[in-house]
This record gives C-alpha cells, structure tokens and sequence, in this order.
C-alpha cells in the first residue's frame, strides 16, 4: 500500500509577497486614480456649466448697462443742444441790450437837450411877458 501523495506545502518567499503587495497597490492606485478623475471631471463640467452661466448673466448686465448708458447719452445730448440754443439766445439778447442801452443813452441826450431848450424857451417867455407888463 502506498501512502497518498501528500499534498505539496505551499511556501510563500519574499518575492511572492512583495509582488502581491505591490499588485494590490497598484489595483487600489489604479482604482483611486480613476475614482478621482471621474470626481475631477465632474466638478469641471458643473465649473463650466456654472461659469458659462455667470458669462451669459454677466452679458447681459453689461448689455443692460450699454442701454442705460446709451439712453443717458442721447438726453446728454439734447441737453447740449439746448445749452447750444441757450448760447445763441443769450448772445442775441447781450446785442439786444447793448442796442437797447445805446438807445437809452441817446435818448437821455436828448431829453437833456430838450430840457435845456425848454429853459430856454422859458426864459424867452418870461422876457416877452417880462415886456409885455412894463408896455
């Protein structure tokens, strides 16, 4: 009778042990790896979505700001144009007054030299009467 084969022992040397170490790790650095660049890219995506969003929202205050602006501009200038008008009216009425002054002046020329005309008719007048009491 033979005896049965003994089953051989399994004998684990240095090797083996860091080749399963380093399997292991490199399967969990791989599965890390992929788990965090599924994360990154994720959180990218929601980013650009996220950031294209505030770039349409910011679009369209800015565009709401070039109308104001725009709006403010065009009274600015009918304002200006008024200004405009208001230059050409008060220069008119400057000439205007000047003239209306020189007009003054001659007229208060004249009134002085009636005035001193009328003395002298009074004082003619008062001669003939003058005269005209000692007849």
């Amino acid at each position: 009778m033979e005896l049965p084969k003994r089953a051989q022992k399994l004998e684990w040397n240095l090797n083996t042990i860091i080749q399963l170490v380093t399997l292991i790790g490199v399967c969990a650095g791989g599965v890390t790896i992929w788990v965090n660049k599924g994360r990154d890219i994720e959180e990218l995506q929601n980013w650009k979505a996220g950031h294209e969003l505030l770039h349409k929202e910011r679009l369209v205050e800015v565009k709401a700001i070039e109308a104001r602006n725009e709006e403010r501009f065009r009274s600015l200038e009918s304002e200006v144009r008024k200004i405009d008008n208001l230059s050409y009216r008060l220069t008119v009425t400057e000439q205007s007054s000047t003239s209306t002054a020189a007009a003054i002046k001659d007229l208060q020329s004249l009134v002085s030299q009636q005035s001193g005309d009328l003395k002298v008719i009074k004082e003619i007048l008062q001669r003939v009467e003058g005269g005209q009491l000692r007849r």
